[in-house]
């Protein structure tokens, strides 16, 4: 299922209306959800091109190494990484150790249905610090 159909996106993009995203503030940056339907879609073909099982994709510093021993960063230039975690402590656990600081990942924790679950995410961190996520797509449990 794309995340298009997957009525927790739906949801989440009723909210964010006609700007296609969710902004929430968090201390000096923001947690932004991005839902156009257009990002969603770019991130859904990068998803697709993976073969390995993953709920997240992630764009880092580093294609090669270990997950841990790189950065998050913005989306050009960068190495898209795919990872899978089991739940959203988990997640929040590989964001932190990418150098994403604990209260946006916090953010993402609360505000990411299916995170570390049933629903793929996507996320970077804007060039000024903003922790950018989206929703890619519906997996199998």
């Amino acid at each position: 299922m794309s995340a298009l159909a997957d009525p927790r996106i739906a949801t989440l993009q009723n909210q964010a209306g006609s700007s296609g995203e969710l902004d929430l503030p968090v201390g000096d940056g923001c947690f932004r959800i991005n839902l156009r339907d257009e990002n969603i879609a770019l991130w859904q073909e990068t998803f697709d091109q993976h073969t390995t099982a993953a709920n997240l994709l992630l764009a880092c510093e580093e294609s090669n190494g270990d997950l841990k021993d790189t950065r998050l960063t913005w989306v050009v230039g960068s190495a898209i990484r795919t990872a899978t975690a089991s739940s959203p402590d988990a997640v929040g656990w590989l964001l932190t150790q990418l150098g994403v600081p604990t209260e946006l990942t916090e953010a993402a924790i609360s505000r990411c249905p299916g995170l570390g679950d049933n629903l793929v995410w996507a996320f970077y961190l804007e060039r000024h610090g903003w922790l950018i996520a989206t929703p890619v797509a519906s997996v199998n449990p």
